[in-house]
């Protein structure tokens, strides 16, 4: 038996109508009226019924048990091999957010080598530079979520909240969320998600694969890019487009900047 919530409320229902059963062989009202002076009263075959009953609940409270025990060490593993994914993604994001500086403020000696005829630093491309890395520093808390049906008097917290939960995760802490673009019929406008933790962003961007093997197989997420990196994005979907037509034996998708293909038969 595989352990859920579902099978213990199962569970919990069919203990309730064998107690039921169990009571009205015994004759009493309720758990309270059942002692020895009211089980004496019983026939044999009535008392053999009410023990067989017991011992079925037994069984299958025992297997509950059991079940729930794998699903607990099986939920320990995870949480094990998580904390390990997380701990790599916060190394990956420190690098990042100090690759970006480096990038956007150069250091003062650099400068000094390019002599009088550089661009000066002025407080403006100071203020340009901070600009951009907290512009990244918020796109890497934030991701979009494709594909979701759009009604009136949503609300895209829930949504986001139930889309984490298909992956098995607890949802996080969520800072703001809402539908991005103009409403247009016939058209799914993403919802945007702001995640307290950039690590929370990448947790869930590397097991968002697996909402394809639940009830939300068309929905999808997608880290928030900026212009530049949305029109690299593209260029990538186009390139991976035109690999599909020319050898559909494949399957391809795009990781680290680039299209790769596994054959379908090993797939």
């Amino acid at each position: 038996m595989d352990f859920s919530v579902h099978s213990l409320h199962t569970f919990e229902f069919e203990l309730s109508v064998e107690l039921k059963t169990v009571l009205n062989i015994a004759n009493v009202p309720s758990t309270t009226g059942l002692n020895q002076n009211s089980l004496m009263k019983l026939y044999k075959n009535d008392l053999t019924e009410i023990v067989l009953r017991l011992v079925k609940v037994y069984e299958k409270s025992l297997n509950i048990c059991k079940s729930a025990a794998v699903k607990i060490d099986q939920l320990k593993s995870d949480q094990i091999e998580n904390q390990k994914k997380l701990m790599e993604l916060q190394d990956k994001q420190i690098d990042s957010v100090q690759q970006t500086v480096k990038t956007e403020l150069k250091t003062w000696a650099d400068v000094a080598k390019q002599g009088v005829t550089s661009k000066p630093i002025t407080k403006h491309t100071v203020k340009e530079a901070v600009r951009s890395v907290n512009d990244e520093e918020k796109r890497s808390r934030c991701l979009l979520i494709y594909g979701v049906e759009e009604k009136d008097n949503e609300i895209p917290c829930v949504i986001a909240q139930n889309v984490y939960r298909k992956l098995n995760f607890n949802p996080p802490k969520i800072v703001d969320s809402y539908r991005v673009g103009r409403k247009t019929p016939g058209k799914l406008r993403p919802i945007k998600v702001e995640l307290k933790h950039p690590t929370d962003a990448m947790v869930l961007l590397k097991n968002a694969g697996k909402l394809r093997s639940t009830d939300m197989s068309s929905v999808y997420l997608s880290p928030d890019r900026n212009k530049q990196q949305q029109a690299a994005h593209n260029k990538l979907v186009a390139k991976m487009r035109t690999m599909i037509k020319e050898d559909p034996t494949k399957f391809y998708f795009i990781r680290d900047n680039r299209v790769k293909s596994v054959d379908k038969n090993n797939s």
